[in-house]
Formats: C-alpha cells, sequence, structure tokens
C-alpha cells in the first residue's frame, strides 16, 4: 500500500480500548467486506444530512441496506456496561449506607436506655442538655472517625481489585474518597442526633424514682 496522509486518533466503539491502530483504504481497493460505515458531522441540523447521505448511497450501489443513527445513541450503547455497573453500584451502595445508619442508630438507643439511670444522675447533679447531647456526640464522633478511617484504609487497599472496572477515574481519586468520608461522618452524626436529643430530655425525677 501507498500511504498517502495520516489522520487524527479516533476512539471507536469500545471506550476502554482508548485508541486502536486503525488503516483507511480506498473502497474500492478493498478486497472483501461486509459492513462498513460512514460518520458525517452537520454543521446544522443532522435530519437535514440523512436525505443527501441516502441519495449519493443509492446512487453509488443500489442494493446496499444501510441505516442512520446518531452520535449520541452510539455514544450512550458503547458505555451502556459502564452504565449498568455504576446503577448497580451506586444501589447498593445506598442501601449499605441505609442499613450502616440503621445499625448506628438501634446501637446509639439501645446505649441511651442503658444509660438512663446515669443520664438521670448526671441532669440531676447540674448538667444540662447540651452536656448531655455532647457526651452521646462525643461516643458517636469517635466511633465514627475510627470506622472512617478504618474504611479509608481498607478503600485504598481493595482499590487495585476494582481498577479494571473504573472507567475515566483513579481508583485512588482523593476528591471521590473525601467525599465518601465526608457523606459516612454525616450520616454517622445524624444517625445519633435523634437518640442524642432524645437523651437529652430525659426527667431526671422520673428517672431516679423509677
Amino acid at each position: 500500500h501507498t500511504i498517502v496522509g495520516v489522520v487524527s486518533d479516533a476512539v471507536y466503539r469500545p471506550q476502554r480500548a482508548g485508541v486502536p491502530p486503525t488503516m483507511y483504504v480506498p473502497w474500492a481497493q478493498k478486497e472483501t467486506y461486509s459492513t462498513f460505515s460512514i460518520t458525517a458531522r452537520a454543521a446544522g441540523s443532522a435530519e437535514a444530512l440523512r436525505q443527501p447521505i441516502a441519495h449519493a448511497i443509492r446512487r453509488g450501489d443500489p442494493d446496499v441496506s444501510f441505516s442512520f443513527r446518531g452520535f449520541e445513541d452510539q455514544y450512550h450503547a458503547s458505555v451502556v456496561q459502564e452504565r449498568l455497573i455504576a446503577w448497580l453500584s451506586t444501589f447498593f451502595g445506598v442501601l449499605a449506607l441505609v442499613l450502616a445508619a440503621l445499625g448506628l442508630y438501634g446501637v446509639t438507643s439501645y446505649m441511651v436506655n442503658r444509660r438512663r439511670p446515669e443520664l438521670g444522675v448526671r441532669l440531676a447533679l447540674g448538667a444540662g442538655p447540651g452536656d448531655i447531647r455532647r457526651l452521646i456526640l462525643g461516643r458517636i464522633v469517635v466511633l465514627g472517625g475510627v470506622g472512617v478511617i478504618a474504611g479509608l484504609a481498607i478503600s485504598l487497599w481493595a482499590a487495585r481489585f476494582i481498577q479494571s472496572q473504573l472507567f475515566g477515574l483513579e481508583p485512588r481519586d482523593p476528591v471521590t474518597l473525601a467525599a465518601a468520608a465526608t457523606v459516612l461522618f454525616a450520616i454517622a452524626i445524624l444517625a445519633g442526633w435523634l437518640p442524642a436529643r432524645r437523651a437529652a430530655r430525659i426527667d431526671p425525677v422520673i428517672v431516679l424514682r423509677g
């Protein structure tokens, strides 16, 4: 073959594959063929190009069957697997987050109920509702901080195992890890706030009588 020019790199349907080695040859010089594609960029409406392209193809070979497909449709079809994995990961991630929040809320409520006599004595000796809330939330902050740090460490270690499933994102992306840690810590504080608020409203007289 005689090389007559070099064109820019192009990414085709498999987005993960990157730029494949490609050679373009004149249509008349191809030995065998079954399918081919023509890509056209429209300066205005894409619909206006369909009739001239169809006319040119039929004039070249009336027996050729063809169809039109928009670039957006082709792009979405090329990342359908990535979208499915992303939706499934999001679903199970949200489910795990909700279960963790419910579990933390249940454990904190159980702890508050077990410590009702102690909290009643603290209130009777002069502790205010704010002190009780800080006491309960302080424990949540410690547990949440330890959990977030342990989760980040495990995520950094396990990132290499999911690297092949990521596209356009580093497995140890600092922004993603920081956002996940912030959300988890905020959920932990929110799950502990309700039991802490309820503990601050304990009537010391009723508790001590009991």
